[in-house]
């Protein structure tokens, strides 16, 4: 008797271990708001087919043509069915005045890019590359396969905002940022504000601040050209990836502030991030089969405790 009452303790003091290890999946399970919703992030490697290139141990692959996305891996999954942009908008776009081989051009801050030889490359499609672009001209040139195809924030005026939309809604978000020098140990040179909205377009569900330190290298190359105003590279690319924690999301609201700070190299201001981003529904353990994990985790332990 007095042994199975030191059972029963041993059992009880697991349990309680194991519904501290899970309290969320016992708050969902029962009903019970456990925690608001957030953004979780993560590391990926990034599988691409682009062209080659010889004579430049600094550079990957050939910057200047198509970067085409096959893959990313991640927490020993890899995820090859993509949900692209299907809809974009200009919520705010600051201007100023960019001067160019004698011309003055007053343009906003946000343009759409590619690589200087990416409309010959037949490997995939590319947007459009302009100043001033269209809501349509951002769906266009971030819905697509092509890494090399991406919205450029210049440095030269304040505050960008705009917001991207996928066809159904969707939990995990990758990332590439157009970053430092090729060859050059900076992965990503930018911040970027993340925020996921609900379906009425206002409330936001969840946030998440990328900063230009969470970046890590992804394995190819990128040079942009946007005529009549920016042509340069090639640069290094940098990734990330976030997850929405227990919900989905349409819609993405993207925000750079003081992109134009004096200070912004030294991390005051967004300093202008130019990016892609394309997303995917990615399956996470159920709850239930969490706890249950846990649960069967710990009655092995009682067990081999019950032997001793």
């Amino acid at each position: 008797m007095s042994h199975l009452f030191t059972q029963s303790r041993h059992l009880a003091a697991l349990f309680k271990i194991a519904a501290t290890t899970t309290g969320v999946a016992l708050a969902v399970t029962t009903g019970t708001s456990a925690r608001a919703a957030g953004f979780l992030p993560f590391s990926f490697q990034t599988n691409v087919t682009a062209s080659p290139v010889t004579g430049n141990p600094n550079l990957l692959n050939d910057p200047t043509k198509d970067v085409r996305l096959d893959s990313v891996v991640f927490n020993g999954l890899t995820v090859s069915q993509f949900d692209l942009v299907n809809g974009g908008r200009v919520i705010r776009n600051d201007t100023a005045d960019v001067t160019v081989g004698g011309v003055t051009y007053t343009n906003g801050i946000l343009h759409t890019g590619y690589g200087p030889n990416t409309t010959s490359d037949p490997l995939v499609g590319e947007g459009p590359a302009k100043p001033n672009p269209t809501d349509a001209d951002i769906a266009a040139s971030l819905g697509n396969l092509n890494l090399n195809s991406l919205l450029v924030t210049r440095e030269n005026a304040d505050t960008a905002i705009i917001e991207v939309s996928f066809a159904r809604p969707v939990n995990t978000f990758f990332f590439w940022e157009r970053g430092g020098t090729a060859g050059g140990a900076v992965a990503g040179d930018s911040d970027l504000l993340v925020e996921a909205l609900a379906d009425d377009g206002t409330t936001v569900l969840a946030s998440y601040k990328i900063l230009r330190a969470n970046y890590t290298k992804a394995d190819y190359n990128i040079s942009t050209i946007v005529p009549p105003v920016l042509n340069n590279g090639p640069f290094n690319i940098g990734s990330i990836g976030i997850r929405l924690d227990g919900i989905r999301a349409r819609t993405l609201r993207l925000t750079s502030e003081r992109n134009n700070d004096p200070q912004r190299l030294n991390g005051v201001g967004d300093n202008g991030p130019d990016f892609k981003v394309i997303a995917a529904n990615v399956k996470v353990p159920e709850p239930s089969v969490v706890f249950a994990t846990l649960l069967a985790g710990s009655l092995g332990i009682f067990v081999k405790r019950g032997k001793a």
